[in-house]
């Protein structure tokens, strides 16, 4: 397979916050990038859930590590599909800051953690509706433990329901990016199988949500 696990340091587009020129250059010749994503550090995390009072553990594996964050999101759908499909926005971030003394021993972090806040992205109130994908591709083949084609199935689901109520493929992707829609993997034992959340009021209508819950069953 022909894909980059890792990159290399690049001194190219180096973001360093308000470091000074000599750390600006430390980072861009030493420092890990954040894509493709790695363990190591927070990376890009794009979590919706991870937004005013959320709890996050890093761990720091070098002596004087610093921190830096960007790109904030107003809002942002599971999986932000569109690549960068959420909607950025200026802001001022108020961060605590504790050192954990052995944490990362404590807590058998090989990866960041997050304690989501009080605060839930959402629409509500309101009903939901589901769609549900499977790890089948759209010519039939099974593709067995492939998430990823389980969630694309499901987002092809979703794209041709919402048809119905007037939008445009592209306009149902970047929608689906943008709102605080729920993605979750409901299965791996046998066959991947994946769900996505959305809300009523991403129409002008009500979804068939009701008409659903009412009747039972789906013809």
């Amino acid at each position: 397979m022909n894909r980059d696990v890792a990159q290399p340091p690049n001194p190219t587009n180096v973001h360093a916050g308000s470091a000074d020129a000599d750390l600006k250059k430390k980072v861009g010749e030493e420092g890990a990038r954040t894509i493709p994503g790695r363990p190591e550090h927070g990376g890009n995390c794009d979590i919706k859930n991870l937004s005013r009072g959320s709890k996050v553990y890093l761990p720091v594996h070098v002596p004087g590590a610093k921190f830096s964050v960007g790109d904030l999101h107003f809002s942002q759908g599971d999986g932000e599909i569109s690549f960068c499909g959420a909607i950025e926005m200026a802001g001022v971030i108020t961060i605590k800051f504790k050192v954990m003394k052995n944490g990362v021993e404590q807590l058998a972090m090989k990866s960041p953690i997050y304690i989501p806040g009080p605060v839930e992205p959402n629409f509500g109130p309101g009903r939901h509706i589901y769609f549900e994908g499977f790890s089948v591709d759209s010519e039939g083949k099974q593709h067995f433990l492939d998430t990823t084609v389980a969630y694309r199935q499901t987002t092809l689901r979703c794209i041709e329901y919402l048809r119905r109520y007037g939008y445009s493929d592209y306009q149902i992707y970047l929608l689906l990016s943008c709102a605080p829609v729920q993605g979750h993997i409901a299965g791996i034992v046998d066959v991947s199988i994946s769900s996505l959340e959305c809300f009523e009021t991403m129409t002008d209508s009500k979804l068939d949500s009701q008409r659903l819950h009412d009747s039972g069953t789906a013809n």
